[in-house]
């Protein structure tokens, strides 16, 4: 299975594009979440922790009229009884696509569950705002990043933590045919088949697109959930193709089981065996 979902450009158009929500992610960190399809959507438009809306729901609760570039430092663009505060905002400059990015970061505290992040992602070229990303956490979002404008292709990193599962990261591309994206949950799923059977990559997941990499530690499958012993992967991504961003290769250190060596404040190493 491919790393990213391709839409065509008319779709994007009438209808926005499709939430990351909708992904059907792997195990996480040797935990398996209980959704897949929403595993990301927590807090509904009527209120409720996990009450059993889809991130159609949720997408359909953002509100994208009267001009809501205009409100994203102010207004929360996510209708919702649940408490809802603005802590962030801005706008990023697509020179490639000759189109401007808004987000807004939202914190929200349900009656009757945890507090959540959600991170709102539109595209406005136009008259009508196209509704990008819609996601929400657990845990945090950095600020989305533009990693890439030039060479007739445009790459948007949304750094993202969620709770005990690890790497939520959402990668966004176009490369002029319209959007396409990718997250953390299918970019490990991809790796773990180019590892040695009994090894996972252990969340986070850490990006580094830029440079088309990642990195992040390896389990065995007899570790402990606290605890990776595996070793050290580096993972490849390829970029060339105008509609995919896939896996092109992992480089796996493996930990070599033996001595330990700790270094102490005075450089003097110390030993313990098994």
């Amino acid at each position: 299975m491919k790393s990213w979902t391709i839409f065509a450009a008319s779709l994007a158009a009438c209808t926005g594009m499709v939430s990351p929500a909708q992904a059907q992610p792997g195990a996480l960190d040797g935990e398996e979440p209980e959704m897949f399809e929403d595993a990301y959507t927590f807090v509904c438009p009527d209120g409720a922790y996990q009450g059993g809306c889809t991130s159609e729901d949720v997408e359909l609760a953002v509100m994208l009229d009267d001009a809501p570039q205009d409100m994203l430092a102010t207004q929360c663009l996510y209708r919702t009884r649940a408490e809802c505060a603005v802590t962030a905002s801005g706008q990023i400059a697509a020179q490639t696509l000759d189109t401007t990015l808004y987000w807004q970061l939202l914190a929200l505290q349900p009656s009757d569950g945890p507090a959540t992040e959600m991170m709102v992602l539109f595209e406005q070229d136009g008259a009508v705002p196209s509704l990008l990303v819609s996601h929400q956490t657990e845990g945090w979002f950095d600020p989305p990043v533009a990693v890439r404008d030039g060479d007739g292709t445009f790459l948007l990193h949304v750094p993202a933590r969620n709770r005990g599962l690890g790497s939520a990261d959402i990668l966004l591309k176009n490369s002029g045919a319209g959007w396409n994206w990718t997250t953390a949950d299918r970019l490990m799923d991809d790796a773990n088949r180019l590892l040695p059977a009994g090894f996972t990559l252990a969340s986070p997941l850490v990006f580094n697109p830029r440079e088309n990499s990642a990195f992040a530690l390896v389990r065995r499958e007899s570790d402990a959930g606290c605890c990776a012993t595996g070793g050290v992967a580096t993972v490849d991504f390829d970029f060339s193709q105008p509609h995919t961003m896939e896996v092109a290769s992992v480089g796996f250190q493996e930990t070599t089981p033996g001595k330990a060596h700790r270094m102490s404040s005075g450089d003097r190493a110390t030993e313990s065996g098994d």
